[in-house]
């Protein structure tokens, strides 16, 4: 079995307004994706669990198609829940990949689409990327 290049971390904790803030470090990948979901499962299932997720993705490295997956999920249990997944300062390679698979607005919420010669949209004010800027 290969060892990644840069071994994946998720910090995580509850702020005081209810939100979960977690800081994703290395590559989300196959051998990682389960980890994650199952740190925010594990506290979407405290009451009252988080009201939102914000996850802190700038020292992330990679992200497979198991690591996107993983945010799908993620989207969709923080979703039931009835809060909000966000993905603050997303890496360029995070924002190409989300726009390649037609996933960025789901997962953003900011309208986008992949530029023809595959660009990747400008910085926005929160380091996190917006299309059009």
């Amino acid at each position: 079995m290969n060892t990644p290049d840069h071994p994946f971390a998720a910090e995580a904790v509850t702020a005081t307004d209810g939100t979960l803030r977690g800081e994703l470090t290395g590559d989300l990948a196959w051998d990682s994706a389960d980890e994650l979901l199952d740190a925010v499962r594990t506290r979407l299932a405290r009451v009252p669990g988080p009201s939102d997720v914000r996850l802190d993705c700038a020292r992330m490295t990679l992200c497979d198609s198991m690591g996107l997956s993983a945010l799908l999920a993620l989207h969709r249990l923080v979703s039931a829940a009835g809060g909000r997944l966000h993905l603050d300062h997303r890496p360029a390679f995070l924002d190409r990949l989300l726009l390649l698979t037609g996933t960025y607005k789901h997962l953003t919420g900011l309208p986008g689409t992949a530029e023809p010669a595959g660009g990747i949209p400008t910085e926005g004010a929160n380091g996190s990327r917006i299309p059009g800027s």
